[in-house]
Order: structure tokens, then sequence, then C-alpha cells
């Protein structure tokens, strides 16, 4: 069963990483993706004007699409509870459904109660 829940145990953090090939960075939230309580991805978020989605990882992401899509519905639910700003660096096209738009080098979206849950999940 895949499960995803706010992570603070540091030495889960630094393994989960560590299996993603990321070193682990102090500070920051961290969600952790899990399969059958093994964690198998994670998510990094910092706060400033923006919530700033650092890192999206999930071990074999390319090959295992259906995680990869699972966690990031869950992460565009949770995000969608609240009304925050939320931003991702880059150019990133598959978040466009969710509604974010590209701006100044940045994925936005200025009021995550404004994210599309309903669109297609494939192709992520």
């Amino acid at each position: 069963m895949l499960t995803v829940h706010f992570e603070t145990e540091v030495e889960t953090l630094k393994k989960v990483c560590a299996d993603l090939g990321e070193n682990y960075e102090a500070g920051g939230t961290f969600f952790v993706l899990r399969e059958d309580d093994e964690p198998v991805g994670f998510m990094r978020t910092q706060m400033g004007d923006y919530v700033r989605i650092t890192h999206f990882k999930v071990k074999n992401g390319e090959i295992n699409r259906e995680n990869r899509d699972f966690f990031l519905h869950a992460m565009m639910f949770k995000f969608s509870l609240s009304p925050i700003p939320l931003e991702v660096e880059g150019h990133i096209p598959e978040l466009e459904k969710f509604g974010f738009r590209y701006e100044d080098g940045f994925m936005r979206i200025d009021d995550s109660r404004d994210i599309n849950l309903h669109g297609d999940c494939k192709g992520v």
C-alpha cells in the first residue's frame, strides 16, 4: 500500500535521500512516500514568499510511473487544502494541468486551493 506522510525523523530522511542519490539537507519540510512502510520517495519544500518544492524524487520513478503519479497527486491534494502560494524552479509542463503557470523561471500557482485535481493522471 502507498502512503504519504510528513516526516521529521532525520535517520529516515537521510536514508531515503541517499537511496535516491540526493544529499540530505537539514531544514525545510519533508514528505515521504512509503510502499508497504518502506520509504520509496520524498518531496522537500522550503518556505519563502512562495512554498518552493525543491526536491521530488521517487525510487524507480521512470519504471514505476504509478508510484510517481500517486505521490504527485497526493501532494497536490494536500497542498490544495490550504491557501498557500507554490512554486517549482524551471519549466515543468506536467504541472500545467494542475493550474501552474510559468513565469520568471518558475512554475507557480498563487493559491494552492486553485489546484486542478480533476485533470488526467496519465502522462505525468
